[in-house]
């Protein structure tokens, strides 16, 4: 009989214990942010390596916080893994030991002691994070970067339009970076790209063509490296995110980019260079990083793709390949979003016609988790497919080939596509009941979820985050809004660890503020998204619909706020004293106090090859004319946009559990309700500091 074991395992971390955590981690990561400090280090305890629990003392710093200063100390333990950073306040003390990974930038397998009242530990934390992050360029720095700014070897000043309207080549520093960079993936056990290389990687996306050769030629290498292939497949995948996104901002040499890979792509696959399967990963990456790709494109790229000689052969052997490979495909699949996962993953090879066909054939299948699949088929980007989908639907509408789940989903997914699109779905749900098909239950959403939802972000977009660990494995969903385009991205995994979700949690934490926040606003903002969409023709992506199953999203249609209807609400539900004409300018200018100075807001401008073109003539160093210019000529004209983001905010902060971010909503509100309005933009003093950073980021760099 095995020994059991008496040791007690250890209590999961509160909220109080990760903010500590996440602060170790921060100070750890900043104090080895030059890579010769780490030698220096495992010098210096190699020289004095401490005994029993004594540590040697890297780093002492002392921090003004709330209820008195508070010192701080990076220990180095026994090991040179090993760390301690320890807290002395008045009134607490906290100490976080554990093991740090200089790749991952992360602790693990850490213990948490502290003493003291956990309110003031927790603000105190909260301080202290704060100022580890710090601020943006005050006036002095902007002025220190605007003289240098000056070529004092120029006889004329130099003009925004001087420089580069796209990226330089890659050079051969950028090329040894990539490889770096695969080869620090490689190493990692999940094989994820650290903040550092990331934000390198979208600085420079003439390293797209560079990534792409150095896979190519990983792939074709005699002896093969999975780690170091998987390592530049990640990076080929994130840096087409990262040129598609310049790509949404209008910019031709992003277009001419992309083009360039999809040719690439198509000679790779007529060529056959690299192994079949290697090629068709390639093309996943434009599926993944959601580039759009024409139906001209898809079909070249489908032609590439198969050999004469597999193409060989009459229609009724080509459809019994077809009907194999669902066969196939039946038996490895537990869900129909399963299947939809499987078809987008191939997306980039499957022109609309070949797509609505499918539809088709998955209807007709024997297989019910195929059929189930085409009702999800309605969020096809192509109006095409889904037309084909809804008449597949209608042709199988009886009891025996239409599930009640695929009844209830199509009943539902006619709310989430354009109005355009209805009537076939109407007519195919019509059948299916006449027909006697039962309408299917909902299943019972995920117990005991807890929702976070980040700040809005330069380009509109706000994640919300769904955690639940209530069971004994946790469950992580995700969706990415852009608001103005609508939902982009939807994600879920079930069957998480706890430590790995607290992990994720800490990371999105790190990278934009999240907040808890309730059900109504996600339902809110996620019918407000669907609704944008629709508006727009589109339709949100194909896994929003398992999301919504995960959520308890029963009730999501295409709900669209009235944005002045929604900012004059807001506006009403203020105090008397607000909105009296002395209230509403006072609220304005304490708005734009706090909000020049929270980095939330320091991403928000405009930019993209109109604003560089509008600002071409004017002089870079007369920054009074550029703000103006920006305030008379571009602004204007984004009025709309920009008094839907500030509404967002505001009732992203009045959703806040936080009190802190409560309190900004009456201001939020009120920049929101002067949008809406009529007056001119001079008078809402946050947009001056809108145009004051659109200035900088143009003269930062022009793409």
């Amino acid at each position: 009989m095995a020994k059991r074991s008496d040791t007690t395992p250890a209590p999961e971390p509160d909220e109080i214990d990760e903010s500590l955590i996440l602060l170790a981690e921060m100070l750890l990561s900043d104090y080895f942010f030059d890579p010769d400090k780490e030698q220096v280090y495992k010098q210096k305890l190699s020289a004095s390596r401490p005994t029993g629990t004594a540590g040697v003392l890297l780093e002492a710093e002392t921090i003004d916080v709330p209820d008195g200063e508070c010192e701080l100390r990076i220990e180095g333990l026994r090991t040179w893994t090993q760390f301690r950073v320890a807290l002395s306040h008045p009134v607490f003390t906290a100490i976080v030991e554990g093991t740090w990974s200089f790749e991952n930038e992360a602790l693990s397998r850490t213990t948490i002691s502290r003493t003291g009242d956990p309110v003031i530990i927790e603000a105190a934390v909260e301080a202290m994070i704060e100022a580890i992050e710090g601020d943006g360029l005050d006036d002095a720095e902007f002025a220190e970067f605007m003289d240098g700014l000056d070529d004092e070897d120029d006889d004329e000043v130099p003009l925004i339009g001087d420089d580069p309207t796209k990226p330089p080549e890659a050079t051969s520093v950028d090329r040894s970076r990539v490889k770096a960079i695969a080869k620090r993936i490689a190493r990692r056990p999940d094989g994820d790209i650290n903040v550092e290389d990331r934000g390198w990687l979208e600085q420079t996306p003439q390293t797209l063509p560079v990534i792409t050769e150095a896979l190519v030629d990983t792939l074709a290498a005699a002896r093969r490296d999975e780690a170091l292939i998987l390592g530049y497949q990640g990076m080929l995948t994130l840096q087409l995110e990262f040129v598609r996104y310049r790509q949404d901002r209008g910019w031709d040499w992003a277009d001419d980019m992309l083009e360039a890979f999809t040719d690439r792509l198509i000679a790779l696959g007529r060529d056959s260079t690299i192994p079949r399967e290697d090629w068709f990963m390639m093309c996943t990456a434009l599926s993944e990083a959601r580039v759009p790709v024409t139906d001209s494109v898809q079909t070249a790229l489908a032609d590439a793709g198969f050999t004469p000689e597999e193409d060989a052969g009459p229609p009724e052997q080509m459809m019994a390949t077809l009907r194999g490979f669902m066969d196939e495909l039946a038996k490895m699949v537990s869900s129909p979003f399963e299947v939809i996962h499987s078809l987008q993953n191939a997306g980039a090879m499957l022109p609309a016609m070949l797509r609505s066909f499918m539809a088709t054939e998955l209807a007709l299948s024997p297989h019910p988790v195929l059929r189930d699949a085409v009702p999800i088929m309605l969020l096809d980007d192509d109006d095409t497919v889904r037309r084909g989908a809804a008449a597949a639907l209608e042709q199988t509408a009886a009891a025996d080939t239409m599930s009640a789940d695929a009844l209830r989903r199509a009943i539902i997914l006619r709310n989430w596509i354009p109005a355009a699109d209805r009537a076939p779905v109407d007519a195919a749900i019509r059948k299916g009941r006449l027909a006697g098909v039962a309408i299917g239950a909902w299943p019972a959403p995920t117990p005991d979820l807890e929702y976070h939802a980040s700040t809005i972000d330069g380009s509109g977009a706000q994640s919300i985050l769904a955690v639940s660990r209530s069971g004994k494995k946790a469950f992580l969903g995700g969706l990415l809004l852009r608001h103005g385009t609508g939902v982009v991205d939807a994600w879920s995994d079930p069957d998480m660890s706890r430590g790995k979700v607290n992990k994720l949690l800490r990371e999105a934490q790190m990278s934009a503020l999240h907040v808890r926040v309730g059900k109504t606003f996600v339902d809110t903002m996620v019918q407000h998204a669907i609704g944008t969409a629709v508006e727009q023709e589109g339709v949100p992506p194909a896994l929003l619909l398992e999301m919504a199953e995960f959520l308890g999203g029963t009730d999501w249609k295409d709900r669209r706020l009235d944005i002045k209807a929604e900012a004059e609400r807001l506006f009403d539900a203020l105090d008397p004293a607000d909105r009296t004409p002395e209230g509403i300018e006072a609220g304005l200018v304490r708005g734009m106090t706090w909000m020049s100075k929270d980095d939330v807001f320091s991403s928000w401008f405009e930019d993209g090859p109109q604003v560089q073109q509008a600002l071409a003539k004017v002089p870079r160093t007369d920054q009074i004319a550029m703000i103006g210019l920006v305030m008379n000529d571009i602004l204007p004209d984004k009025r709309l946009a920009w008094s839907e983001r500030f509404l967002m905010m505001a009732l992203w902060s009045g959703a806040a559990e936080d009190a802190k971010q409560q309190v900004k909503a009456r201001d939020l509100a009120l920049v929101a309700h002067a949008l809406v309005g009529d007056g001119p933009i001079g008078a809402i003093p946050v947009m001056a500091i809108i145009a004051l950073q659109t200035v900088r980021a143009t003269l930062l760099g022009g793409w």
